[in-house]
């Protein structure tokens, strides 16, 4: 036992069932007890600072910049929550830093959050009342910890991360979220233990200065995906992105041998059931997240899901991307504490009186000039609202009037993809912005102006497209985006989805489109609260291709496209149909008391 900044803290490596040994920090306060409520962290980022040295001295646990208390994956730092009375317990995941065994990216982390559960609860240092805390992956290790149902557990807070990450999150529509394996996979690659480098070398045969080589290589297409961006058009002539098949990757696929198992699971099945954290949780939970962060579908279906079967959860929802959520200025007030102190000490607080749901009505902010000063409460999501639809017609429109017209197709060919521009993502760049440079290119698909709006329009809630579609391949990928037009031309990004045509229900299994047969698909954008101004119109746009965030549909009809290479790309010539038989629709949310549309 050490002491350091008023808290006494100690290393122990925890023993998990099949003998593996995980790094694990312990900080109590220097007084009181001798028992304690106990708040956890698991995570793959490192428990130190610096990352992922000196992984054996508490002393060196991760402590928050104090200009910036709310970042990183470890919430609110030891410091702060000792000297609020509850102990701090950190644990580097399974094969990262200075834990053993292998990284397999979140396939072990429900099982070994039980099993450091149960070592807290024999110390005799800790009470029987635990919370699990974290965010974006540390996020996730808690929901999973979660699951478990272990009884010591009171409450969680997880805050941008992903509920059922394989089904919601890599697998949206069923397509191939690339953009959050490359970068993220890579960028963890100096985070793998020393455990899990020996497991690779044994695996492969590699030496030591092979490995290192192996890991040299992959630092420089780490640099050359990041660099992508910056070509004109970004992203599609990068060999680094541009690739296949997309399984056994160079370097990545050797260091992260699981990433080829990420890879292939095209539709929901064993591996990603062992993934969906969210069905088995019943303690109360906090969701935070914001309208631009890629685990936004993710942490709305776990609140709305445990909300219905448990009660006691809150929503909160901020603006902006992914790493907004460490901004002071993000949030009206931290309820961190609040919440944890109402569950794991009994105290009345604020957050347990207050309704459900807490939400900002802006879904993109200049974050310099943003003060939350405007937020909603709501008892549930979505607020109270009704459906509007409109049809995307033949003559290229979005009208209220009704579906009509012929239809309308594109060629996508996968070799000349559209480049992401803006959207929910995590390593390129997101948000609302213009799509005017994506629409001029040649074969980009189709565009559906609505009229100019004569007086705001507001919405919030879940936003779907529903086409009707045939295509001259046996698969393809239909996307679709929301987008509001600016009286000064701007095409400004509001959401977008995705459905794998093969997979577009996913039950079923894969089912090749039939040449000459029209196909109904629902492409769910996800969820939005947004003004849309006078003076502005609503716009859909089709296509079948947002590279790199989603990987390329090669129109193969092969189930597990991970495997396909170039010999099996296929140009498609897609269709939508309009016709009162065959609509295609866009169902928008509208607010209570809002502007319904004429």
């Amino acid at each position: 036992m050490q002491e350091i900044d008023g808290a006494r803290c100690f290393q122990a490596m925890v023993p998990m069932r099949d003998g593996t040994r995980l790094n694990t920090f312990v900080f109590l306060p220097a007084s009181g007890g001798p028992r304690f409520p106990v708040i956890v962290h698991r995570t793959p980022y490192g428990i130190t600072s610096p990352e992922g040295e000196r992984v054996t001295d508490p002393t060196r646990g991760w402590l928050p910049d104090p200009a910036t208390p709310l970042r990183g994956a470890i919430l609110r730092g030891w410091r702060e929550i000792v000297r609020r009375g509850y102990a701090a317990v950190y644990q580097d995941t399974r094969g990262r830093h200075g834990s053993g065994g292998e990284d397999r990216v979140y396939g072990d982390d429900a099982p070994d959050g039980f099993d450091l559960l149960e070592w807290i609860a024999s110390e005799p240092w800790s009470s029987p009342r635990v919370g699990l805390s974290g965010s974006s992956a540390g996020a996730t290790t808690a929901l999973a910890a979660a699951s478990q149902r272990h009884p010591s557990v009171r409450a969680f807070w997880a805050q941008v991360g992903g509920s059922s990450i394989y089904d919601d999150v890599v697998y949206e529509g069923q397509s191939i979220e690339m953009e959050r394996l490359w970068l993220w996979v890579a960028g963890n690659i100096p985070g793998l233990s020393a455990s899990h480098r020996e497991a690779v070398m044994r695996r492969t045969g590699t030496t030591p200065a092979g490995l290192e080589a192996h890991a040299d290589a992959a630092r420089a297409r780490f640099a050359a995906l990041e660099a992508a961006v910056h070509a004109d058009p970004p992203y599609v002539d990068a060999d680094a992105w541009m690739r296949l098949p997309l399984t056994g990757y160079p370097d990545f696929s050797v260091l992260q041998p699981y990433l080829d198992e990420i890879l292939t699971h095209p539709a929901p099945d064993a591996f990603r059931g062992r993934h969906a954290f969210r069905a088995t949780i019943d303690v109360p939970g906090f969701h935070a997240t914001s309208w631009f962060d890629i685990f936004l579908t993710s942490v709305i279906a776990a609140f709305t899901e445990i909300q219905a079967r448990v009660g006691n959860q809150r929503l909160w929802i901020g603006p902006n991307a992914h790493y907004f959520i460490y901004a002071q200025r993000f949030w009206p007030r931290d309820p961190y504490f609040e919440w944890f102190d109402h569950w794991l000490r009994d105290e009345p607080t604020a957050i347990a009186r207050e309704p459900a749901v807490f939400y900002s009505p802006r879904a993109w902010v200049d974050e310099a000039d943003y003060v939350a000063d405007d937020w909603r409460h709501a008892g549930c999501w979505p607020p109270p609202g009704e459906s509007r639809r409109l049809f995307l017609t033949g003559d290229g429109h979005l009208d209220a009037g009704g579906p009509g017209g012929d239809p309308r197709s594109y060629a996508y060919d996968p070799r000349r993809p559209v480049p992401t521009l803006g959207g929910r993502n995590m390593s390129i760049p997101g948000g609302s912005l213009d799509q005017r440079p994506v629409q001029a290119l040649p074969q980009y698909g189709l565009t559906y102006p609505g009229d100019v709006l004569d007086e705001p329009l507001q919405i919030a809630g879940r936003v779907r497209v529903t086409l009707h579609v045939g295509s001259s391949c046996p698969d393809t990928d239909f996307i679709a985006k929301l987008i509001e037009v600016k009286p000064d031309g701007r095409t400004l990004l509001l959401m977008d989805g995705v459905v794998r045509a093969m997979y577009r229900d996913p039950a079923a299994g894969p089912r090749p489109l039939e040449p000459g047969r029209i196909h109904e698909l629902t492409i769910d954008l996800g969820d939005i609260c947004h003004e849309f101004a006078a003076g502005s119109r609503l716009q859909v746009d089709v296509t079948s291709s947002c590279f790199p965030r989603r990987a390329r549909n090669t129109n193969s009809g092969n189930p597990v496209l991970a495997r396909d290479t170039d010999a099996d790309i296929r140009v498609a010539t897609n269709v939508v149909h309009h016709g009162e038989a065959e609509p295609s629709y866009l169902e928008l949310p509208v607010l209570a008391g809002r502007r319904v549309w004429r």
